[in-house]
């Protein structure tokens, strides 16, 4: 412990306190003005969808300090959507499997408005709401 305070003491008296808040400064106006650029990330949307929740991958575009709020901010990348502002498809996978889907067009555009700061919201998947399966075995005794 003894070591540490003397470090300590011959660092002050050979670096002025001035010198370090004036480094301090310069780097908190690198920072600013470097996040002033615009600026492309990914992540994680919590999506709220008549009040069932799913995680959404997105990349967002935008300014980087914009982006520094939605990924330190879980708040922010909370969203509620209405079924109603999506548009819905469903996929036959095979006989008596479908997938039903949200596109991601209509989810982009749902997206947009609700993360109106950012200059891009694009998703990186299909997100299925529903999916059913029928039994061969049952669908041969309903015919």
């Amino acid at each position: 412990m003894g070591k540490i305070k003397t470090f300590f003491s011959w660092l002050r008296s050979c670096i002025s306190p001035v010198y370090v808040a004036m480094l301090v400064a310069a780097f908190v106006l690198w920072f600013i003005a470097k996040l002033g650029g615009t600026y492309t990330t990914d992540i994680v949307v919590n999506v709220s969808i008549d009040d069932v929740e799913y995680s959404v991958p997105c990349s967002i575009k935008g300014k980087g300090t914009n982006l520094i709020y939605y990924t330190l901010s879980p708040k922010r990348t909370n969203v509620k959507i209405p079924a109603s502002d999506l548009s819905f498809e469903t996929v036959v996978v095979e006989p008596g499997h479908t997938v039903v889907h949200i596109t991601s067009e209509s989810l982009e555009h749902a997206l947009k408005p609700r993360m109106n700061d950012l200059s891009d919201v694009s998703v990186n998947t299909h997100l299925t709401v529903q999916e059913t399966i029928v039994d061969q075995a049952e669908n041969s005794n309903i015919k």
